[in-house]
């Protein structure tokens, strides 16, 4: 379900393409470890460009199917990596049941894990590196039956998985032993960070966007806390402080930190579908306008879904690819 006024716009819908998902066990290998894939691409003979859509914490790479595949219907290949930290991954650590990887499961080993994790400086350096090597597949690739492009690649993430995509932009962090560190890659056009972390959290300072010069879309809610109750001025600070070319910033009204229930690997709730369908939408006309559609970036200017969204858009040059 979309709003009245938005039933026209391309973006507002899914796209014309039929969407293939196809799954690898060893996409990549990273330090001798294989690297998992769902990767959801449409039967296009042109050249796709790509999306890698990073999980949150102790998430799944068959998360977040319903924006992979909205992305995919209009012309997108968007590769979901698996982490360290999903369950399917650590859970065999804890002796987790199989039928208890897939879900978050109330248990006290499990949070001490993924608390350890989401602080420990190496699984965030891993996560960046399972990135980097799955935009460096892209030359070349023969998995599937398409043409990936290796530039002009967008990364996103929610939540950790954010954290993740904003390092992948040049985001720097200080005072955490790894002030010399960059992490950006050079196949990086834009970045989509629903849910990202401010300032004071796993070495985000305020200088920590000083580099951040690409495009950046910015998705959180008005009840979007961080675990020390952080609030809307944190989680929208990449937007703030990035001297991005072009940025946006999207606010569900009412929203939470699940964002309608972005993360999940289904879209049977209902409930949060009109806002999934606003952030699909959203987020399919900034990469658009990031591969140049001025039209598109003209619409998210508009401030598209205005009964579930509130926007603030900053544009110097348009982006091209």
């Amino acid at each position: 379900m979309v709003d009245r006024n938005d039933a026209g716009p391309r973006w507002s819908r899914p796209g014309p393409h039929r969407v293939v998902t196809a799954e690898f066990d060893d996409w990549a290998v990273v330090n001798g470890q294989r690297v998992a894939v769902i990767v959801r691409y449409p039967h296009s003979d042109t050249p796709l460009p790509a999306v890698v859509l990073c999980h949150g914490l102790g998430g799944d790479h068959r998360g977040y199917a319903g924006l992979g595949v909205w992305l995919a219907s209009h012309g997108y290949a968007v590769l979901h990596p698996q982490f360290c930290d999903s369950l399917a991954i650590a859970g065999p650590r804890l002796g987790l049941p199989v039928t208890q990887q897939r879900a978050r499961p109330e248990d006290a080993s499990v949070r001490e894990l993924l608390h350890t994790m989401l602080f420990d400086r190496e699984h965030w350096v891993s996560r960046v590196a399972r990135v980097h090597a799955v935009i460096d597949s892209l030359a070349g690739q023969s998995r599937v039956p398409a043409r990936i492009r290796a530039d002009g690649v967008l990364v996103a993430g929610h939540s950790f998985g954010a954290y993740t995509a904003q390092l992948l932009l040049g985001t720097r962090l200080f005072d955490v032993g790894l002030d010399h560190e960059r992490f950006a890659h050079p196949a990086v056009v834009g970045g989509i960070l629903l849910s990202p972390q401010g300032s004071g959290d796993r070495g985000l300072t305020a200088r920590s966007w000083e580099g951040v010069t690409t495009p950046v879309l910015t998705v959180t809610a008005t009840h979007d806390f961080g675990a020390r109750g952080e609030g809307l001025p944190w989680r929208r600070e990449v937007f703030d402080r990035a001297p991005a070319r072009f940025k946006h910033l999207a606010v569900v009204r009412g929203g939470d930190h699940q964002l309608g229930g972005i993360p999940r690997a289904d879209n049977e709730d209902q409930a949060g579908a009109r806002v999934r369908t606003a952030i699909a939408a959203v987020t399919t006309a900034f990469a658009d306008h990031v591969h140049g559609d001025e039209v598109a970036g003209a619409w998210l200017a508009s401030g598209p879904f205005p009964t579930i969204l509130d926007h603030t858009h900053r544009e110097t040059a348009c982006p091209t690819s």
